[in-house]
């Protein structure tokens, strides 16, 4: 993906400046006021107004700071008093630039070591029962990101929903390996963000009910690399009860160049540190040493969700003791329902920048070496022009091939239900003339309408009123996941299909998914989805 636009990365940017789960509109509505819940822990004040009740910057574990960094997360220590939780904690340390946003280094560094919250979203007032849970895992190439980038209070009120978003450590602090982590007992490392979101569901399983949440009926839904990490807990033997369903949004863990052994990505550990100026025998001392900003804008030199030169969570470790594909194919992961899902244009965002044939050429060969050229055959240029392209084929082998596997796998033990999002009109924060490209169903964007509410890359004042049915239909679809079977108008995987598309003018189903997104021909090169 070494063409990521510089559009993605500014609105990126954006994103970490804007927090719309914030809720400014509740903190000061007419009507706020404060309201208490008791944890595990201590007390901890939220607001509540404009009928949602929100729990802000609540910390789930121990700030991995000092010698706590590249550690697993210990428990949150107890306080006294009341702890204020009516503004969000700190973003965790990340770096925002072109580069920087697929591990390539540089980058504006925002966001602090002390970062381990989460916040929690509901209808305004209490409850009869305890009601459904939905955790979040947000996205951003496991480099940027964080839980209150996304406002989920729509959903939560108009679905009667508890919801939690969430953050976990990004880049080096969260993905490092290094041989010599082993001395502090945690192997070799590169899970500890994977860890940080087990920590934050470990802890939504033991305080939940405190705002007034079920622990025993929760649905973990994420996007993107929060879908890849998603896979990933699905295969840790250590999630067993800590969530009831799962829904991955474009996020295949099956992409081959993805799926890194703890061991592998330790093997260049030493040159990480060396490359940092700790080339002696002390080096984890030396890392520890370091600020936080130098090793956010440090390259990557392991393989990652982008292949080489990116972060990701790892398999074959104390919390992941398998390669994913292997688990799934042979059954053993949490065995719960699921969605899986891509967006149909997923690519577009990525592509702008691929204005000819050469670039396209170029870019195709780079990612795709000796299949290059079979690669140029199987998508050739339209009249639209080569982006689209480019666009296409990282679509289809990236997402939608692999999440097309995933789904026929754990089909052969739990219930599977897909989707693909095509509502190619939906609103981007950019006019497409300013774009360079028509965006169609982009990577994200769907996530406003599960939402129902706006965040960097779309305006859901600028919905259509079918777009709004449509955002209303996957709000309630998303909420009452579990509540039995979907009926005829969603029914379950069986073997390649079929999944549901998602439009404005009205949803349908198709079972020539893998057809049209040239699976054949993915599943015949080495970049195939891992079956």
């Amino acid at each position: 993906m070494r063409f990521l636009s510089l559009l993605f990365a500014s609105l990126l940017l954006a994103a970490c400046a804007t927090h719309p789960g914030k809720v400014d509109h509740v903190r000061f509505a007419s009507d706020a006021r404060s309201v208490l819940a008791t944890t595990q822990a201590g007390t901890v004040r939220g607001v509540q107004g404009a009928g949602v009740r929100a729990f802000l910057g609540v910390p789930f574990a121990r700030p991995p700071v000092g010698d706590l960094r590249w550690r697993a997360p210990q428990p949150i220590q107890a306080w006294t008093g009341v702890r204020d939780a009516t503004r969000p904690g700190s973003d965790c340390t990340q770096a925002i630039g072109r580069k920087a946003i697929l591990g390539g280094g540089g980058g504006l560094v925002v966001g602090g070591e002390d970062c381990l919250y989460l916040n929690i979203y509901m209808p305004a007032g209490d409850a009869a029962e305890l009601r459904p849970v939905m955790v979040y895992i947000p996205g951003g190439a496991f480099t940027v990101g964080s839980g209150v980038n996304y406002d989920p209070s729509k959903l939560a009120a108009d679905q009667d929903r508890v919801v939690v978003t969430l953050n976990y450590r990004l880049g080096a602090l969260g993905w490092l390996a290094h041989p010599k982590f082993q001395a502090e007992s945690e192997g070799f490392g590169g899970n500890f963000g994977l860890m940080d979101q087990q920590a934050a569901l470990q802890w939504v399983n033991r305080n939940i009910a405190a705002f007034g949440g079920d622990p025993a009926n929760v649905t973990l839904f994420a996007e993107s690399a929060g879908a890849w990490t998603a896979c990933y807990l699905m295969a840790s033997p250590k999630s067993e009860g800590l969530y009831q369903r799962v829904i991955m949004q474009s996020g295949g863990c099956l992409e081959p160049s993805s799926l890194v052994s703890a061991e592998e990505a330790a093997r260049t550990g030493a040159k990480f540190a060396e490359n940092l100026g700790c080339g002696g025998s002390d080096q984890i001392d030396c890392l520890k040493a370091l600020p936080a900003w130098r090793l956010a804008r440090a390259p990557s030199l392991r393989a990652g969700i982008n292949g080489p030169g990116s972060w990701g969570p790892v398999h074959t470790d104390a919390t992941v003791p398998e390669n994913p594909a292997l688990a799934i194919h042979e059954g053993r992961f949490t065995r719960v329902p699921v969605i899986v899902g891509t967006n149909l244009d997923e690519g577009r965002l990525f592509a702008n920048e691929v204005k000819d044939m050469d670039r396209y050429q170029k870019e195709t060969i780079w990612m795709y070496g000796d299949v290059g050229p079979r690669v140029l055959d199987r998508y050739p240029v339209g009249p639209e022009g080569p982006a689209y392209a480019i666009a296409a084929n990282f679509t289809d082998q990236r997402f939608a091939c692999p999440s097309q596997a995933l789904r026929r796998q754990l089909s052969r033990y739990v219930p599977v239900w897909g989707y693909e999002f095509a509502d190619r009109g939906a609103p981007f924060v950019l006019p497409d003339w300013l774009v360079g490209l028509d965006l169609g169903a982009y990577h994200a964007s769907e996530l406003a309408y599960v939402f129902g509410t706006s965040w960097v890359f779309t305006d859901v004042k600028r919905f259509t009123p079918r777009q709004k049915a449509l955002s209303d239909r996957m709000q309630r679809l998303w909420a009452g996941f579990g509540q039995g079977d979907f009926g005829p108008e969603w029914p379950r995987v069986e073997g390649a299909g079929p999944v549901r598309v998602f439009t404005a003018q009205g949803d349908r189903l198709d079972k020539d998914f893998f057809g049209r997104h040239h699976c054949d021909f993915w599943d015949g090169t080495p970049f195939g989805a891992v079956q």
